[in-house]
This record gives C-alpha cells, sequence and structure tokens, in this order.
C-alpha cells in the first residue's frame, strides 16, 4: 500500500532531496466509490449474517403456524379375574389431534410475521450502515493522500529554502545562525511528513475494515474530491423521508405491532382449543371388535390468563414506548446533525475563500525579502509552516463538511445511535 500512496504523493510534487518536481501520471488510475461498494457487497461477512437472520425469521414464522402433531395411543389390557377379555386380551389402538379452535397457531403466526418484517427492516439498516462506512473511510483515506501532499509540497518549499539560505552563508551575507535555523525547520517538515504517511496507511487499513475480505480488489488512490460541496436538502423534506422509510423506526413499528398482536395469543392461549380421539379395539370380549371416540375439552379455571395477558399488554406498551422514543431522538439528531452539516459547510466554503491564493504568495514574497535582506530565516520559515497550516486547515474544514453531510444521511438513512 505504501508503494502505490507514495506514486501518488510524488506526481507532480517535489522530492525529499530538493530537486525538481517530476509530472508523473499515477500508476494505476485508483478505484471509485461504487466499486468499493460492490467489493463489500460481495464479500463482507455481515452480510452472510444479515441472510441467516432473514431465514430464520421466515422459518419461525412458518413453524409458528402449524398446528401440533397427532398422537397415537395404543393400549394392552390383560384379564386377571373374573374377565370377559378374550385370552390373549384387549388391545386398544387410537389416534388423538388437537384442535386449535381458537386459531392461536394463526395469532402466533401474525406475531411471526411482523417480526419477520422487523428483522427485514434491521438487515435492510446494517447494511446501508456498511455502505456509509465504506464512504467515510474512503473519505478518510482521500484526506490522508492529500494531507501528506500537503505535508510534502511543504518539505519541497522548506528544502527549497535552504536552499536559498545556504547560499547566502556561503556568500558571507547572512549568517549560520540562518541555516541552522532552516534545517531544524526541514528536519521537523520532514518528521510531519513521515508521520502524514503512516496516517494515509491508518487510514487504507481503515478502509480494509470497512469493506471486508475483498479489499484488496481496490488498487490505487481513491477517486474522491474531499473539496466536492457538501449539499444538504431541506430539514422538512430529510425529516419526512426519515419517517417514512428509515430502517430501525419501521421495525420498531413492526415490533409494536407484533406486541399486540401477542395479546390476543395470551387471550386465546386461554382457552387454546379441543382434544379429539378416535380409537379402535379388539379383544373386549370373545371376537369383539369396537370403535370410538373421545373429546379432551381444557377448563379454564385455575389458569385463566393471570399474568399473561397482563404481561402481554405491559410489553405492547413498553414497545409502543420504544418506538414513539426513537422517532422523538430522531427527530432531534437530525435537527443537529443538519445544523451542523450546514455550518461546517459555511466554514469551509468561507475559509477556502478568504485563503485563495494568499498562501502561495505569501511564501514567493518571504522568498524575495529573504534574498533581498528584509526577512530573516526564521521568518522565512515561518512562510513555509503557514502555507502548509493554511492548506491543512483547508482539507480539515472541507472533510469535516463532507462527513458533516455523510452523518446527515446516516441519521435519515440508518440511526441507531439514538
Amino acid at each position: 500500500m505504501i508503494a502505490w500512496a507514495l506514486t501518488l504523493l510524488l506526481a507532480g510534487s517535489p522530492t525529499l532531496d530538493g530537486s525538481p518536481r517530476a509530472v508523473a501520471s499515477v500508476a494505476e488510475p485508483g478505484f471509485s466509490l461504487d466499486q468499493a461498494l460492490a467489493a463489500m457487497r460481495e464479500g463482507h461477512p455481515l452480510r452472510d449474517f444479515a441472510a441467516a437472520r432473514a431465514d430464520s425469521a421466515a422459518a419461525t414464522r412458518v413453524a409458528a403456524r402449524l398446528w401440533e402433531n397427532p398422537v397415537v395411543n395404543v393400549d394392552y389390557f390383560l384379564g386377571v379375574r373374573s374377565t370377559s377379555y378374550d385370552r390373549a386380551g384387549a388391545l386398544v389402538a387410537g389416534v388423538a389431534q388437537w384442535l386449535p379452535v381458537t386459531a392461536v397457531p394463526r395469532a402466533r403466526g401474525q406475531v411471526a410475521s411482523h417480526e419477520e418484517r422487523a428483522v427485514a427492516r434491521d438487515n435492510q439498516g446494517l447494511l446501508r450502515a456498511l455502505e456509509l462506512e465504506v464512504e467515510r473511510a474512503m473519505l478518510g483515506l482521500a484526506g490522508a493522500l492529500r494531507a501528506a501532499e500537503i505535508h510534502h509540497d511543504a518539505l519541497a518549499d522548506l528544502q527549497e529554502s535552504e536552499r536559498i539560505v545556504g547560499a547566502r552563508v556561503a556568500g558571507g551575507v547572512a549568517p549560520k545562525y540562518d541555516a541552522t535555523r532552516i534545517g531544524l525547520a526541514v528536519a521537523a517538515a520532514e518528521a510531519a511528513f513521515r508521520g502524514a504517511e503512516a496516517d494515509v496507511s491508518e487510514a487504507r487499513g481503515q478502509l480494509d475494515v470497512a469493506v471486508g475480505p475483498l479489499a484488496g480488489r481496490l488498487r490505487g488512490p481513491p477517486r474522491v474530491d474531499v473539496f466536492a460541496g457538501a449539499e444538504v436538502p431541506p430539514l422538512a423534506t430529510l425529516q419526512a423521508r426519515m419517517l417514512e422509510g428509515r430502517p430501525d423506526l419501521a421495525a420498531a413499528g413492526e415490533r409494536l405491532e407484533a406486541a399486540r398482536a401477542s395479546v390476543r395469543v395470551a387471550r386465546r392461549e386461554v382457552f387454546p382449543g379441543i382434544g379429539l380421539r378416535v380409537a379402535a379395539g379388539f379383544g373386549q370380549g370373545p371376537g369383539q371388535v369396537d370403535v370410538g371416540a373421545g373429546l379432551t375439552v381444557p377448563l379454564p379455571i385455575l389458569s385463566r390468563g393471570q399474568g399473561f395477558i397482563d404481561r402481554a399488554r405491559a410489553e405492547a406498551r413498553a414497545a409502543d414506548s420504544v418506538a414513539r422514543a426513537l422517532v422523538v431522538a430522531a427527530e432531534q439528531r437530525l435537527h443537529a446533525a443538519h445544523e451542523v452539516a450546514r455550518q461546517r459547510n459555511d466554514a469551509s466554503l468561507r475559509h477556502v475563500a478568504m485563503s485563495r491564493d494568499a498562501a502561495e504568495a505569501l511564501l514567493h514574497q518571504a522568498q524575495a525579502n529573504y534574498q533581498n535582506g528584509r526577512l530573516s530565516a526564521f521568518e522565512l520559515a515561518d512562510a513555509s509552516l503557514s502555507v502548509r497550516e493554511m492548506h491543512l486547515r483547508d482539507l480539515e474544514l472541507a472533510l469535516a463538511a463532507r462527513l458533516a453531510e455523510l452523518e446527515v444521511r446516516r441519521v435519515v438513512e440508518v440511526g441507531g445511535a439514538e
């Protein structure tokens, strides 16, 4: 990774020894956001996790609607005294089936159906969160690369200043202090550049984690314009979109319906159904064959749903409270994120407008004035560092604006932090 990062950094930038800047094209064209998302969708393990959860919820829905299995009963009787049974005894066999006349399985199926839809919404939110994390990591990598470029350019400018100072010291028109001072500034700038290279490696690692096992497909630098304007739609538009389609809010609504359906299940389970048995017997008497039927009816006397119905109602109230709390928190979070995005975007635009062309002019003025003996080496180094800090500040503000806009989309499309 360091190799392609340095390829990007050195293209059109000064070398570390102060040689002229080389004009070269990046060997690898890099990768787009769509390519990164495609790699994540294809290979990220959490996609399998989401699919497994969906399959589990679907299987639970199927199981919830099923009746109980029939039961086969076989009884054998042998008379031991004063009996009219055959000598071989009497055999009675029957089949019993529980009939849920209050439609308990269907009610349970409704609960499971709501939970299945809630899981589908959860999976939708999970996958969208993974996509946004890939985008955030790409912005982070693009920002780290740009910061490394800025540090590299500052280092080259200081090396050029060091050459100017060295020439004046050698000519006896500047003290040796100037050479020592500018040398220290060059050493500090080189250390900062090396640190920026490490930041690039760290940012690439974060992108690899976000993309998953297929991150190796993404070669070269990310094709992301960090300084692209981050447009944020009006708050009312975003709020309507969020309330209509945010997965966690929809999942909370489905779980609220599931809790309400559970109250119906608790009521119906007070009298869950009746048992029906059909039987045939042989041997009650010599050559005797019998058929019969039986009925089992539960009597809801001791257990009449005490506690169970009340518990289901309480859980429904709790689910309703969670759903309402999520909506309130989502609206508040969106309002705050929208305001932050607006302010950060304004700050970025204003700083770029104020600093446009000022940095390079400052550096050229400092170098010219030093050669004319009007500035010291300290002021010459300060000019290069000021240019660097101005560019880094532009980058910091632009990246903050892009991330703030990304956070707005996360609040609208994913949620989960309320």
